[in-house]
């Protein structure tokens, strides 16, 4: 077929990519008039079997039926170029992942003359494509997976724990002997432990699924750290720590959830008391930056490695060094504390120099003035 003086002359720069790519030149009405560079290497067609036939034909049946051929010259026309990735079939039957783009060629009028289609046979890359997102879709129903049994495992530890309180309980009343009351006060403070690490394994995958719902009121933070400060101030005194409450006099007016703050402000103190040594400063303070409110918990504690910060509120992280000090934890709790933080709108983050530097964790909230608006920095 005769071909256009325009889309010759647009050849001799294509054609020199050619033995990757092939070069298919369109006369207006969409059929092939060139069949060129690689095309068929890739296509598995002579020229002779191609030239003369509409473009539509290498398309595989379910793309012609939408019309996928047409609307790639017509995407073409309109705006001068169109990119296209899709399955097509070879002569042999082999299915092939080609990237293609379409030019449309114009007369100085404007007038379409012709099209230069340009394909790359990209089937590696699109295997490797499918086999990410086959890994990912697994990931997902391992995680799905993960969340049934965290909440599966959260219900069946706490069944147990109401009778064995009670069981203490009666024990301790009836009772006299002061060895027994020493006994019944360890289990005690072990239920608690257990009772806490069932609620963080139930709250963990409600939190994950998204089906945890906040009643915001409005608070001064002020208020909430110090009963934060005065649930820990006994656990902290019995293991030899100063824990130190810093508040600001004026008001920090803040819009949470009181019982999902007080878990996850719990979960920071509870922790910085776990991994600091006897002896060590455990600080609890409150402060405004800007249109943020702001709790930091600061520890003299076992401080935080360089290569786990980055992941430190990830699902099951934990350092050797926290392992060591408290051994038989899950990593859940730092989990909690930033989906509940970022349910509230806020942010939390972890600062540390180095093993045995101690920490820092700072939770930022959005502030509310004295009107009830928020805060505008």
């Amino acid at each position: 077929m005769d071909l256009h003086p325009l889309l010759e002359s647009a050849l001799p720069k294509l054609l020199s990519h050619s033995r990757e790519y092939a070069l298919i030149v369109l006369d207006a009405a969409g059929r092939i008039v060139q069949w060129l560079g690689a095309s068929q290497q890739l296509m598995g067609f002579s020229a002779e079997e191609m030239i003369g036939r509409h473009a539509g034909e290498i398309f595989i049946s379910p793309d012609r039926e939408k019309g996928f051929d047409e609307l790639e010259m017509a995407i073409a026309r309109e705006s001068g170029r169109c990119e296209d990735d899709r399955w097509h079939v070879r002569k042999d039957g082999a299915r092939i992942w080609v990237s293609g783009s379409m030019e449309a060629v114009r007369e100085e009028s404007g007038a379409v003359v012709g099209y230069v289609k340009v394909m790359r046979d990209r089937t590696d890359l699109r295997i490797h494509v499918d086999r990410l997102e086959s890994r990912l879709l697994d990931c997902e129903a391992a995680a799905q997976r993960t969340r049934a049994f965290l909440r599966t495992l959260g219900h069946e530890m706490r069944n147990p724990l109401a009778p064995l309180r009670n069981a203490s309980t009666i024990i301790q009343r009836t009772n006299d002997d002061p060895r027994a009351d020493k006994a019944v006060e360890i289990i005690l403070g072990q239920i608690e432990v257990l009772t806490r690490l069932a609620d963080d394994l139930m709250e963990v995958s409600r939190l994950d699924a998204r089906k945890v719902r906040l009643d915001l009121q409005r608070h001064d933070l002020r208020v909430l750290l110090r009963e934060t400060h005065d649930a820990f101030r006994q656990s902290a005194h019995e293991k030899g720590l100063n824990l130190i409450l810093m508040v600001p006099k004026g008001p920090l007016w803040v819009d949470v959830d009181r019982p999902k703050f007080h878990q996850a402000a719990s979960n920071l103190v509870s922790n910085a008391i776990k991994y600091t040594p006897r002896g060590g400063k455990v600080w609890i303070k409150a402060t405004q930056e800007g249109r943020d409110v702001l709790m930091r918990v600061e520890d003299t504690g076992l401080g935080i490695s360089a290569e786990l910060l980055p992941r430190l509120f990830e699902l099951f992280s934990r350092g050797a060094a926290a392992e060591e000090a408290a051994p038989g934890g899950m990593g859940i709790g730092l989990s909690v504390v930033r989906e509940l933080i970022d349910l509230h709108g806020g942010s939390v983050e972890a600062r540390s120099s180095g093993a045995g530097k101690g920490s820092e964790f700072t939770v930022r909230l959005p502030g509310v003035d004295t009107q009830g608006q928020h805060i505008d920095g």
